[in-house]
Order: C-alpha cells, then structure tokens, then sequence
C-alpha cells in the first residue's frame, strides 16, 4: 500500500501485521544507512553461568536492539539486561558477536528454570 505525503513523494507503507519469527525476515524498515533492517527472535534456556548461544545469523553488521525477557516456572517475567540495587547479586549483561547471543551471569543469578526470548533487530553486511 502507498501514499503521497504532503511534499508530493510516493511513501509506502509498512506491513502492519508484522509476526515475529525464529526465521530471519526484513521488518520493511531501512536503517539510517539505507540498509534493511531485519528481525529474528532466538530462544533462551535455563543458565546459571556464562550461555552462549548460537543465533544463525549470516553477514551481521550491526545489532541496532536487543530485547531479552525470561519467565520462570513460578510465572514471574523479567526483562534483561537485570541490574540490582544492592551488594548482594550480579547483573546480566547481554552481548551479540558474529556468531552467538551471549549472557554474561553475575555469580549469584540462577535461572537454571528459566526460559525466554531475544528479539534481536540488526543489518547485515550485504
């Protein structure tokens, strides 16, 4: 579907019944670079140290955004990177190379019976 907008340009619109999806698909965005910008969500599990965990994803540049987000059995949902105020836990920090999705466990997080998802938005070299 398109439009003209106010300057007389042909603007087309973006496919607003976006699913997302393990599989790698173009979200119909451009980065400010004029690349495409797609999306893929990868799944988590259970970790009480360091998880690597491998994403398939073929010629990434760039990770414009990381959404990680947990539940654990007993129904609770938290959203990462966690952070705590006080002395007596760690955060998690999360990191995205060319090959894995990786959560860096502060010693005193266990969420060995957690499982979740990271939505990650990148571009890709070509």
């Amino acid at each position: 579907m398109s439009f003209i907008d106010f300057f007389g340009n042909v603007v087309r619109k973006k496919d607003v019944y976006f699913k997302y999806s393990t599989d790698e698909q173009w979200t119909g965005e451009y980065w400010i670079d004029g690349k495409k910008i797609y999306c893929k969500v990868v799944s988590v599990r259970g970790f009480t140290e360091d998880k690597y965990v491998a994403h398939n994803i073929s010629n990434l540049h760039r990770v414009l955004s990381c959404d990680l987000f947990v539940k654990f059995n007993d129904g609770t949902n938290h959203m990462m990177p966690r952070a705590h105020k006080d002395n007596d836990h760690d955060g998690i920090s999360i990191q995205v190379n060319k090959t894995n999705l990786i959560l860096q466990v502060g010693q005193s997080n266990g969420f060995s019976n957690a499982s979740g998802y990271a939505i990650l938005k990148y571009v890709k070299t070509n």
